[in-house]
């Protein structure tokens, strides 16, 4: 950014491309917390120490940061290589090569609708839901401070959107695993920026400057509810494919 000019200025002096790379940092910051998190209670449970609530909780987090993290992965890497003009694309600079390599991810650890539809049998245990709930009331509990309203609201109207959408699928399982990869990202994102407010708190609360903050309220601002207000309905779904549109 200080070494590319365009419209007669360096990157780094240009809103939009500040604009750009603060939503990257915002994503990756979010995918680090929770990525960390599975890492923690991973060890945890290596190290024969798990809580009922740390195994019940490491169930449902190991498919949503590997969905969550690899589909962020290929979107950062995407944008990245783009910051860098022409020689984002020549392979000789070795920047395709990180696209390339995230690209795996999705594919590899996944694929993100097998990993969806995982989400969905983890739920299928009585543990996982209410220590869940616990997580995410735990590090909204922490983030105090009132910039990060906007924040914890998003995480909590995205959860209960989640929440509503599967009593309203009810037990109709075609329509339930047809969103199955909506559902699962708005609780990976979700999680993912509980994690970043708390974060946040902590770093205001510690001289840890503000950072945490402004990526906290960058990632409530793009939002984190992949449901949208409502799901499209499988039979249309369905039509598309059989039409051969």
């Amino acid at each position: 950014a200080k070494r590319r000019v365009a419209f007669g200025a360096s990157l780094d002096e240009k809103p939009l491309h500040i604009d750009t790379v603060a939503q990257i940092a915002s994503e990756a910051e979010g995918a680090y917390l929770l990525a960390q998190r599975c890492v923690e209670l991973l060890g945890r449970d290596e190290a024969g120490e798990p809580s009922d609530g740390d195994r019940a909780l490491l169930r449902i987090l190991t498919p949503l940061a590997k969905l969550t993290t690899a589909k962020q992965a290929v979107q950062i890497a995407s944008e990245t290589l783009e910051c860098f003009g022409g020689g984002g694309y020549v392979e000789d600079t070795g920047l395709p090569r990180l696209l390339a390599d995230a690209q795996v991810l999705p594919i590899w650890e996944g694929t993100t609708n097998v990993l969806s539809l995982d989400t969905l049998r983890s739920l299928m245990d009585a543990e996982v839901l209410p220590a869940l709930q616990k997580e995410l009331a735990s590090y909204l509990g922490e983030a105090k401070d009132p910039a990060l309203r906007p924040a914890v609201e998003a995480v909590q109207k995205a959860v209960t959107r989640a929440q509503a959408w599967m009593q309203e699928a009810g037990d109709r399982r075609p329509v339930v695993e047809a969103g199955a990869r909506r559902f699962a990202l708005t609780l990976g994102r979700s999680l993912e920026l509980a994690y970043l407010a708390a974060h946040a708190q902590w770093c205001l609360d510690h001289d840890r400057g503000r950072r945490a903050l402004a990526a906290a309220r960058r990632m409530a601002h793009t939002g984190v509810d992949c449901l949208g207000p409502q799901a499209v309905p499988l039979d249309e779904s369905a039509l598309l494919i059989h039409d051969g549109v």
